[in-house]
């Protein structure tokens, strides 16, 4: 998808000098009602990157809805942000549109299919088999998470696996056209820019 993202502001803003660290700020717009939010809220507030701040807000209607919120925050404040993201889950919806006025809004798109969840359970293990719907997600997280609770999430149990989630993100995602093929997640996008550059792992474990 080519979308002409904003990359320079007009807005009398002083120029940087060699000395002077710029931070980048997101604007990231959730789908879900808690997991989402809770996950780079703690990510965030864990990590206290110096290089970027993240303001985190939800819209909990459908992925329209989302793009829409984040495009008209974006608007509203534009010496506020440099990227603007939406954040939401295929699930059973149609975002053919979502991903045509995201285009032409200027919102980056984090787009996980089926779920937000097949993103968490890429800190456990490289699954590549296709997930139907959140619960086949849920199944699978539970050998790992056996309490999982979506409006519970705990950092403490991801920290170790954000360098692998990243890695099994990004090789699956790769160029794939919006929103992917199931399973997919461009979750990665927005985490690659919170935490610090990734230290060498071991291969992830294969999933089935």
């Amino acid at each position: 998808m080519a979308s002409r993202f904003r990359t320079t502001r007009s807005h009398g803003r002083r120029p940087s000098t060699a000395k002077r660290e710029i931070k980048k700020r997101l604007l990231v717009v959730c789908g879900g009602r808690r997991t989402e939010k809770d996950y780079f809220e703690a990510l965030r507030d864990h990590f206290r990157a110096s290089t970027v701040t993240v303001r985190v807000k939800t819209d909990s209607r459908s992925p329209l809805h989302v793009v829409r919120t984040a495009a008209d925050l974006f608007e509203k404040a534009p010496d506020d942000f440099d990227e603007c993201w939406a954040v939401f889950d295929v699930d059973s919806f149609d975002v053919r549109q979502c991903i045509t006025e995201a285009d032409r809004k200027q919102v980056r798109l984090a787009i996980s299919n089926p779920c937000f969840e097949y993103w968490l359970l890429l800190h456990f293990c490289d699954h590549v088999g296709h997930l139907p719907e959140y619960r086949a997600v849920k199944e699978r997280l539970k050998p790992h998470l056996p309490a999982y609770d979506k409006t519970g999430i705990r950092i403490a149990d991801y920290l170790a696996g954000v360098d692998r989630a990243i890695e099994c993100a990004r090789k699956r995602d790769g160029d794939q056209v919006p929103p992917g093929e199931n399973p997919n997640t461009a979750v990665w996008r927005i985490v690659t820019q919170m935490v610090p550059a990734p230290v060498f792992l071991p291969s992830p474990r294969r999933g089935d």
